[in-house]
């Protein structure tokens, strides 16, 4: 006859790290070597990472990147961070933090790479009389607001270059962080040098918390979208992944939600 475990006795199979979309690390598919865990009792002097943010300097030899796949839409794009706190489990930069040794997992989000040289390497690069002046998109790989800017800053001072040599920037992120910047953003959208997506993935809470742990709430993104909008900032929505029977039914209360909050 089986009995039923006392409730105190019940052994939870997951221990869930709450605020990340990885749970663990994968293995790297670029190292020969790696370590692993072999017995739980530890037998093994295994010593459990560390699973507090990380931030590691890069002295970066460039910032600008050329785009040269088609079904981007971008002609160049510059990252003042490789990895990203948000966690956001589909994000397609996972990958990226394998070239630099690191694993596409929890590593991508707690061990994030900062160029603080940005600035001066994008000066360098504008100084060029070779430079046609296409629009660079900012960024690219990784969100440029995500937690890390609040403590660094690189994204204000590469806006801050921007606007000095009059240089266009398409900016992505779903982070309300942009509004600390919203007065440069609104000095750059008087002279034409500023569009702005804000990346929307469900209006459902719950569900974003799950999809993008460290990101702020959809409600937070429209009422950015409205500030920026108000201020004479050309904003629009990114919608994606879109995900069937997870959020794509979302898709038009999204993209009405957003429309009511952009100054036309």
């Amino acid at each position: 006859m089986n009995e039923q475990r006392p409730e105190e006795e019940k052994i939870n199979p997951v221990q869930y790290l709450k605020g990340r979309g990885a749970q663990f690390n994968p293995k790297n598919r670029f190292l020969k070597n790696e370590t692993v865990k072999e017995h739980i009792e530890a037998i093994d002097e295994w010593v459990e990472p560390n699973i507090a943010t990380q931030y590691l300097d890069e002295n970066a030899k460039g910032i600008v990147n050329k785009v040269d796949s088609p079904d981007v839409g971008m002609w160049y794009s510059m990252n003042p961070y490789q990895g990203c706190e948000h966690g956001c489990t589909y994000c397609y930069a996972r990958n990226a933090h394998e070239y630099y040794g690191y694993s596409a997992g929890l590593d991508f989000e707690r061990k994030i790479i900062v160029k603080k040289n940005a600035p001066e390497l994008l000066r360098k690069f504008l100084m060029n009389p070779k430079w046609e002046c296409l629009p660079i998109s900012l960024s690219g790989n990784t969100d440029c607001y995500q937690p890390a800017e609040k403590k660094f800053k690189i994204t204000r001072k590469l806006l801050e270059v921007c606007l000095e040599f009059n240089q266009p920037v398409g900016m992505i992120t779903k982070n309300a962080g942009i509004l600390r910047d919203k007065d440069l953003l609104t000095e750059m959208a008087k002279k034409r040098l500023v569009s702005i997506l804000i990346s929307i993935t469900s209006l459902d809470e719950d569900l974003r918390q799950l999809m993008e742990p460290r990101t702020t709430t959809a409600r937070q993104r429209l009422r950015t979208i409205k500030e920026l909008s108000d201020a004479g900032v050309r904003m629009g929505v990114m919608l994606g992944p879109m995900i069937p029977g997870l959020n794509e039914h979302e898709m038009q209360r999204i993209m009405k939600a957003a429309a009511e909050n952009v100054r036309l």
